[in-house]
């Protein structure tokens, strides 16, 4: 609890910046996944999934709804200054009270640490590793990735194994 209350003092001496991202929380329940539903905490600013730069890997693939609908997009790596410059979704508002909002938040900002110093650091790694990938020759690639079929059918076996079902080739 100090830790989070460190963060809820530093949050108070930060001024704001000014985004058009909104925070959304929202109970999710993926069937044959979760066994319980959990609260999501992300965010919104308008942006469709089908303008998104990478929709083109998976357009022959994603439904019309999913096309059109809003984006969705992670909030745990921001900067605290957006954070306090986002405004609550109307849903969100509607469906949750302001301490379990906070509460929801304070989880999600500090995911990847206490302090502003940690997540930028986070988030600077992330984005060198992407930088990494995006340089990467055709031929590197090859060699240095895993596909994700390759993966995910791994994940798959992973997933049956371990509900004692047996595992498929």
């Amino acid at each position: 609890m100090e830790a989070y209350q460190l963060v809820f003092d530093t949050l108070s001496s930060l001024a704001p910046q000014e985004t058009k991202m909104r925070v959304c929380v929202e109970k999710v329940f993926r069937e044959g996944i979760d066994e319980e539903p959990y609260i999501e905490v992300f965010g919104k600013d308008g942006t469709l999934n089908k303008n998104l730069p990478d929709f083109r890997h998976f357009s022959k693939t994603a439904s019309k709804e999913f096309a059109n609908s809003e984006t969705s997009f992670a909030l745990d790596l921001v900067p605290w200054e957006e954070w306090l410059g986002m405004e609550l979704d109307p849903s969100t508002l509607g469906a949750y009270s302001g301490h379990d909002i906070v509460a929801h938040c304070l989880w999600e900002m500090t995911f990847f640490g206490f302090d502003q110093k940690t997540i930028k650091e986070q988030r600077d790694e992330l984005r060198r590793r992407a930088r990494e990938v995006d340089d990467m020759t055709e031929d590197e690639r090859k060699r240095k990735l895993i596909p994700w079929e390759q993966v995910r059918k791994k994940l798959d076996k992973l997933a049956e194994s371990s509900e004692g079902k047996p595992a498929k080739n």
